[in-house]
């Protein structure tokens, strides 16, 4: 009468349909939004969901108005190192489920996304913030190759053992409201994705 679902049974273990938790998540990117700050900075809105159903709703900023690369480019060079991808082009208007603030609701909408991005297995790791008073929500911490554990700097070494995520996911920390300085895992993803944006003519793929 019943047969044994592996994915239900992984998503038995869900508290909720939200990302709550810090730690190592492996999914895909339903949406990859291009935006743009109210100070002119470019950067990418994602919607991630994870293999038992969970969903993360998180920003990278890329670059200033001037041309100016900041963090998040370095970030979106290790995604796209996970996932095998020399380049991408420009946005095209594609449907996509947005949150609707005026509505207070998710709404179908058509909007600027990076395609490429859109459906691939990518693993991702996340701690928590704080951004106000007991309200949390998911930060980007680090990114992996879902089917090796590869982190981009072993990608483009072309090392074919996972060596440096379990460190990375042992330095996860959550982030409290007013806490300053600069945590492990930040040092040690910015160290992995530096080497995403380092000389391009030796890419294994």
């Amino acid at each position: 009468m019943y047969a044994l679902d592996p994915t239900a049974a992984k998503a038995a273990e869900s508290t909720g349909n939200r990302i709550t938790e810090k730690g190592k998540y492996k999914g895909k990117f339903t949406r990859a939004q291009h935006i743009i700050s109210d100070k002119g900075t470019y950067g990418i809105d994602f919607d991630f969901v994870t293999e038992s159903g969970q969903k993360a709703r998180f920003a990278i900023y890329t670059q200033r108005g001037d041309g100016t690369q900041v963090y998040g480019y370095k970030q979106l060079s290790a995604i796209m190192a996970c996932l095998s991808l020399r380049q991408l082009a420009d946005p095209k208007d594609t449907p996509a489920k947005i949150y609707d603030f005026d509505a207070g609701k998710e709404i179908e909408a058509v909007v600027p996304q990076f395609t490429e991005l859109l459906g691939k297995p990518i693993g991702l790791l996340f701690s928590m913030e704080e951004y106000k008073a007991d309200k949390w929500r998911p930060i980007l911490a680090g990114v992996f190759q879902a089917s090796t554990e590869l982190v981009a700097s072993e990608i483009l070494d072309r090392k074919t053992t996972p060596e440096q995520l379990p460190k990375m996911v042992q330095a996860l920390r959550d982030k409290p409201l007013k806490t300053s300085g600069t945590s492990s895992i930040e040092a040690g993803n910015r160290a992995a994705a530096e080497a995403a944006s380092d000389d391009l003519t030796d890419i294994p793929f």
